[in-house]
């Protein structure tokens, strides 16, 4: 595709006193046909060529990596053919039988009316979107879809069909890849934080969970982004601090437990702090059980119910 940008240039050419404009050509992806529009998202590092990223069929907003309750997501829209001196509108539109997220409590008034400016090959088409409470559990998705008008078409119907454009590989939500179509999804799931480590397990905080995450940063006071700095984690003490402080806390609970237990009262467990999948909270210094211990080996062995039972 070859794009123009015209840099209007001024130069006095003495020949019969005339005064002419300039027009320099701009070279950019080849492309032959009608003009074509396009989902364009691309993303990286931000001192990166953003010409070298890779086009995305998605856009993932993690809540549980951020303290704000809510986010602002940037499409690029391209065009493939010519650069126009004057305006191309189009319009985008939320596909609704394949949008589960909820209009005004999870995502803003959202205006389909777009345009491609006069001089311009691409645009930004902007969405901003809501945590909300189900989405400590659920996954919203919102899905987008070009209309191209009278001034566009539709020629990219394949990833990797595109001139110029490599496609990411990831494949963590799954979509169809068509250019045409753009996927937002976001949640409020707890995400593993960089403080963790760059596995699941960490010296001071076992095994991750969302819910371990969050009970930590419930006992501690500290917030996302205290997690977030590894080295202050690892380095700084913080880590020691975090993993003593819970320490404290579970033994403190398994006794209130273990006491019930042995008064008679088979509910005594219910003081002990349990992960979602049913296993007892455990970090490094915890001897009394470990990461695969249920509640009910422990009452088992604890629990003595008195002789009127």
């Amino acid at each position: 595709m070859k794009m123009y940008n015209c840099n209007i240039m001024m130069f006095l050419c003495v020949i019969g006193g005339l005064l002419f404009v300039g027009c320099e050509k701009k070279e950019v992806m080849e492309y032959e046909g009608v003009d074509g529009i396009y989902f364009d998202v691309q993303y990286g590092a931000v001192h990166g060529n953003e010409s070298l990223y890779a086009r995305q069929n998605y856009t993932y907003v993690s809540f549980g990596t951020l303290e704000s309750e809510e986010a602002d997501i940037t499409m690029k829209v391209g065009i493939a053919g010519s650069i126009k001196d004057y305006d191309r509108p189009f319009r985008v539109m939320i596909v609704q039988d394949s949008t589960n997220a909820i209009p005004e409590e999870e995502y803003a008034e959202f205006a389909e009316e777009q345009v491609i400016k006069a001089g311009e090959n691409h645009t930004y088409v902007t969405l901003k979107v809501f945590r909300s409470p189900r989405l400590t559990k659920d996954t919203a998705r919102i899905l987008f879809r070009i209309d191209p008008g009278e001034h566009f078409t539709l020629p990219f119907s394949e990833v990797g069909k595109i001139p110029g454009r490599w496609n990411d590989t990831k494949t963590q939500f799954k979509t169809n890849g068509d250019p045409a179509e753009h996927h937002v999804f976001f949640n409020n799931i707890l995400q593993r934080p960089a403080g963790w480590g760059a596995n699941e397990y960490s010296s001071f905080f076992g095994t991750f969970s969302p819910e371990k995450y969050q009970y930590l940063m419930d006992i501690t006071g500290y917030t996302k982004a205290h997690f977030e700095q590894l080295s202050a984690i690892t380095q700084g003490g913080r880590g020691t601090k975090i993993r003593m402080t819970a320490v404290t806390d579970l033994n403190r609970r398994f006794n209130l437990g273990y006491y019930r237990l042995q008064r008679g009262d088979a509910d005594g467990w219910q003081e002990w702090m349990l992960e979602e999948r049913g296993t007892m909270m455990w970090v490094p210094g915890i001897t009394w059980w470990n990461e695969e211990t249920r509640p009910e080996e422990l009452v088992k062995q604890y629990y003595k119910p008195q002789e009127n039972e």
